[in-house]
This record gives C-alpha cells, structure tokens and sequence, in this order.
C-alpha cells in the first residue's frame, strides 16, 4: 500500500547544471562511459520512455567543458529564492534528535570545511540545539566536494538544512564504494555525533559517480540501516543489483543520456522492486517543465501505484552537460526539495 500521507502538491522552478561522472567499479567497468546494457523499455514496467535500445556512450567530457569546477552549467547560474517553503521551515517539528544536539552552538560562518574530506554548512536558524533536516551531496566524478553546495545556493536547502558534501578518495573524484565507503559513514557519524541533525530527516543526492555511490550504500543492508535516508534523489546512477531497504526515492536521469547508453529503466527497476511497486504508473506533473538551452525541458516524471514508499522516475529531455542529457536537468534541485519535503 500507498505510504500514508504522501501528498504530490509540488510548484517547480528552474535551475541547471551540468557535470561529468566515472566511477571505478562495475557495473561500469572503471568509465561511465560503458553503457547501462539493461536500459531498455522491456525493463521499465511503465517506463516514460520508449526507448528500447541499448547503446554504448562515450567516455566521460571533461569537467571543464559543463563548468565542472564550479558545478554550474552553461545554462545559468542557481536561481535565488527559488527553493520553496514547507515542512522543513521554522515551524517544523522538533524531529529526532541526534547524539550531537546540545553540544555547541553554529560554527564560525556557518562552515566547516576539512581539505579533501567534507565541507558541511550550517544555515543562520541553526542553533545547536533544535534538530535541522540534513542533505548529503555526492559529487560527480571530475567534479569539486562543493557541487551540490553550488547547486543548491540561493534554494531552501541553503536556509533550512545542515548540508553535507565528501570528497571521495580517488584522485580524479570517482566515488567507489569499496575505497569510500567507510570514509562517508565516518562523515555521517561526525555529523550525528557532533552536530544538532534531525535523525529522520537525512536526504541524499548525487549525480552520475555520486549516485552511483547512493545506490551501491542502498544495496548493501548495514550500510543503508545505518544510514537510514529519509528519502534519495539519484541523477544518472546505475544498476549495481537489489537494493536492500525500501525508501522513498525521485529517480533523475535523461532518457537520452548518451554516457549511460540508457534511461536508467533496469535503475529504476531496482527502487521499483524494493518498495514493491505495481508495474502501472501515472504521470507525475507536479514537476513541470523549465528552460535550459533555450529550449522548454519536459521532465517525463511518473509515480509509481501501490508502493510501500512514494517511487518516482523523471526521464528528462534536458540536454544538460554538452547534449549528453548526463547533467543534474534544469528542475532537479527544486523538484527533489519539494519531494523530500512533503515525503512524510
């Protein structure tokens, strides 16, 4: 059944970014370029693409090329004001507080930031002592730690969450989860243990080697209990197998995205099955389009029927990172605030 209270009232803004991604173990085989070679419609149970092919993309373009050093795209820079307002602003509830709460007041200017590990930021309502929601941001590869600091300035997520974003160890910035792994339950334990977190109110994202490392936590039992995501918005993951806890999740990916050779289908398939989702769908037109490129960007997002966790897919038209259709699209970070925000 339906997770109760799951409401799909969500207004859309625009903003885009483009950036890059590899990651260095399968199913990949050390290049995002290799493409997702079960993307096809015959997976997808309602796909909104009809896509059947399954192609090989190129290798990855160079970070510089969709402004991966500041992880902003040539389509414009974040729009300000534009996150919204809802169940994380100031009247939320006090939520589950972590071990940390209590323990000091907000760090000089709001940042913390360790060279090469984590920056987490702290917006001006922190307190120390009141539990604020927490977003953790895995960037792409070839990508800075600050990508979804980037991305989310000027939104809700600036002025209502503690945000988090590590650095992955490879030295080209490609998440993999045997050489990451402890080294992002490390950063959530520092959180937890030091910081005032809602406990039930952790959110991740992350694009292409940053989703990626989402989906790799999401299919390993301890890891993804131990972090226990309220909800996750992946952009252009892939498919490394079951996934082991249901959760709610705003799968993102173009349905021409030409370095995974897929829409992501056998992706989504995956969230499909661990929250036991119909293979019906209806279109999910709370994300509406935006602009990017000069062009109207259809979203393509449909909800899944009957799951035990609210499922939904976006297969976008945005040709977001060089008419790859691999960048975070145009109405990614307002869409997944919103969707976090009214997940109950």
């Amino acid at each position: 059944m339906p997770r109760p209270g799951f409401r799909s009232s969500l207004p859309v803004a625009a903003l885009m970014v483009l950036a890059c991604s590899s990651d260095t173990s399968p199913p990949d085989k050390g290049d995002d370029g290799a493409g997702q070679g079960t993307g096809g419609a015959s997976t997808s149970g309602g796909a909104p693409s009809a896509s059947g092919a399954t192609t090989t993309g190129g290798t990855d373009a160079p970070a510089s090329s969709g402004g991966g050093t500041t992880g902003e795209s040539t389509g414009g820079a974040p729009s300000t004001g534009d996150g919204g307002t809802g169940a994380g602003g100031a009247d939320a509830p006090m939520g589950n507080p972590s071990p940390g709460c209590g323990k000091s007041g907000r760090p000089e200017s709001g940042r913390v930031t360790v060279d090469n590990d984590h920056i987490y930021t702290f917006p001006d309502r922190y307190d120390g002592n009141s539990p604020l929601p927490l977003l953790m941001g895995f960037h792409a590869c070839g990508n800075p730690i600050d990508q979804f600091i980037n991305l989310t300035r000027g939104s809700a997520f600036e002025t209502e969450y503690v945000r988090a974003v590590g650095r992955s160890s490879d030295p080209g910035g490609c998440w993999s989860y045997n050489n990451d792994i402890a080294r992002v339950l490390r950063i959530y334990d520092d959180l937890m243990d030091n910081y005032c977190i809602d406990m039930d109110r952790v959110f991740a994202t992350g694009h292409s080697s940053g989703a990626q490392m989402i989906v790799q936590i999401l299919a390993h039992r301890s890891d993804a209990e131990h972090m226990s995501f309220r909800a996750v918005a992946p952009i252009a993951a892939s498919d490394y197998g079951a996934l082991q806890v249901p959760v709610p999740v705003m799968y993102i990916q173009g349905k021409n995205d030409t370095v995974r050779g897929g829409d992501g289908a056998s992706t989504v398939a995956r969230f499909r099955a661990a929250n036991m989702c119909q293979m019906d769908s209806t279109p999910y037109a709370e994300v509406m389009g935006c602009q990017s490129s000069g062009r109207t960007v259809n979203p393509g997002c449909i909800s899944y029927s009957g799951c035990s966790e609210p499922t939904i897919w976006c297969s976008h038209d945005d040709p977001a990172y060089s008419n790859t259709s691999h960048g975070v699209p145009c109405f990614a970070i307002r869409a997944m605030y919103d969707f976090f925000t009214n997940t109950p």
